[in-house]
């Protein structure tokens, strides 16, 4: 469920909401319908996919159940498993220029995440993922509420 719950917040803020572009290098290509010429830029947007209603059911809550294996094998075959591509799976790209130190990062979350939750009981004024407000520089940054860090006993 961990794992669920970080593949969640990302899909709610991408670390990069505009992950990779490309410049088509090729005459007269056609994607999906879509014709493209030599020297076009094609991007992979992440953020707007994963808040589209027609792919992700409710994209403005909270659900980190729709990544578990059953939600994620209900949607293949259907348009909706496009946010199980691993391109928009993961924050650290894919294949051969895919992040070597993803595996350690991917840990480290956990791991922290894990224990921050067995040692802190954590709250915040803001109840409602709609009043969560971000801001976009380099990365797609929360602007996080005063968070309040109690020992748990």
């Amino acid at each position: 469920y961990l794992h669920a719950l970080i593949r969640e917040t990302h899909r709610l803020t991408p670390t990069r909401p505009i992950a990779i572009n490309k410049t088509v290098d090729i005459d007269n290509l056609e994607v999906h319908g879509r014709k493209m010429q030599r020297g076009d830029v094609v991007l992979l947007e992440s953020h707007s996919q994963g808040m589209n209603s027609d792919l992700v059911e409710n994209p403005e809550e909270f659900r980190p159940e729709r990544w578990l294996r059953d939600a994620v094998e209900a949607r293949k075959g259907s348009p909706s498993e496009i946010i199980d591509h691993p391109f928009l799976a993961s924050p650290f790209s894919q294949g051969a220029r895919k992040c070597p130190g993803s595996r350690v990062a991917t840990n480290e979350i956990k791991v922290l995440l894990s224990q921050l939750v067995l040692d802190w009981k954590i709250s915040s004024p803001i109840t409602e993922l709609e009043n969560v407000r971000y801001q976009q520089h380099g990365t797609l940054e929360v602007k996080l509420p005063g968070l309040q860090f109690e020992t748990r006993l």
